[in-house]
């Protein structure tokens, strides 16, 4: 990006209009103008943040994925351990409770498998291993 003064507009910043100088608040004047200009070092971008960033969101947007696909997994087993409540079964009410907890417990498994992932994110230096990362969660799930 670059940076350039426009006496109705203000100074141009990163394609951003500043009708004062962001590091002092003072309204810009020619020489003030000049002065920026002349001292001006745009900002780098870091690609391999903004790829992170991009792997933590395929991340998130994975594990969303499949704890809604997998809902009615849950539905079920609580509908079941109603069922069995309402039937006095004691035996039928502890499988279902078992089943229950287990699909709960899957599911948090998936959370905690997105946690780790994204810090393995994290610790990445390297953009070409970033980029050959790919989040399977049955890796990180124990």
């Amino acid at each position: 990006m670059n940076c350039y003064y426009n006496e109705i507009q203000g100074m141009c910043i990163e394609g951003n209009f500043w009708q004062v100088n962001p590091v002092t608040g003072a309204n810009w004047t020619a020489e003030s103008a000049a002065e920026y200009i002349a001292s001006y070092e745009p900002k780098e971008i870091d690609q391999l943040q903004v790829n992170k960033g991009e792997a933590v969101e395929r991340i998130k947007a994975a594990v969303a994925k499949r704890l809604t696909s997998t809902f009615w997994r849950v539905e079920r087993a609580q509908e079941r351990l109603e069922l069995a409540k309402l039937g006095s079964n004691d035996a039928l009410i502890v499988a279902a409770t078992e089943t229950l907890q287990s699909e709960l417990l899957m599911r948090e498994k998936l959370r905690e498998a997105s946690n780790l992932a994204e810090l393995d994110v994290a610790e990445i230096i390297d953009i070409d291993e970033l980029n050959l990362f790919n989040f399977i969660p049955e890796k990180y799930i124990a």
